[in-house]
């Protein structure tokens, strides 16, 4: 089985994984989906230890085939992605030992580390941006009534004003003035903001 980097952004579909199937029954299968799911980012990886295109796609091939003898062996794997990263990295350190040479730096291995190490969590400004986000909400749906803060619930929940009435037991036209009030009042706090 042959895999290259254009396969690995093939959708599931694709790669003949069945989207009704909630898990791969067989270990070919189950070596598609791990490998449609981690292909880039191990080869990304092996990239960012200084492997060129050419070696990191074999490393990557390499670490491809022994998941797939470790799953048609039958042994279970509960981190699949830390597996592969783990013997991608063996493997790489394995053919630096052989090369006994010390791998370049090349010019753009700022710019990937950057992108590889970027941390996903909002940064602290931005939790507190949230955070004022929230309070400030907090306080002006105090300001609306209850019939104002349902209604406008509702809405967000993506009902339809005559469906709010239904579900209130009031009459449509009292719901398109209790979502129309409540928005006055969320634009009025979020101009006085």
């Amino acid at each position: 089985m042959f895999f290259s980097r254009k396969s690995a952004a093939r959708p599931a579909a694709i790669l003949g994984l069945a989207a009704d199937r909630a898990t791969p029954v067989t270990a070919s299968e189950a070596l598609e989906r791990h490998f449609a799911d981690h292909y880039e980012a191990l080869f990304r990886f092996l990239r960012s230890c200084g492997a060129a295109d050419p070696l990191a796609e074999d490393l990557s091939q390499e670490s491809f085939l022994r998941l797939h003898q470790h799953l048609a062996e039958g042994r279970p794997e509960h981190n699949i992605r830390a597996w592969l990263f783990r013997v991608a990295y063996r493997l790489w350190i394995d053919r630096w030992r052989v090369s006994q040479r010390e791998t370049p730096v090349q010019e753009g291995a700022w710019d990937l580390w950057s992108q590889v190490l970027r941390d996903p969590r909002p940064g602290a400004e931005q939790e507190l941006l949230a955070r004022e986000r929230q309070e400030w909400l907090r306080a002006a749906l105090l300001r609306l009534s209850q019939l104002e803060r349902q209604a406008l619930h509702l809405r967000a929940d993506g009902l339809k004003y005559r469906e709010i009435a239904e579900v209130l037991g009031i009459s449509y036209w009292r719901v398109v003035e209790a979502v129309r009030r409540a928005l006055d009042v969320l634009g009025e706090e979020a101009h006085g903001q």
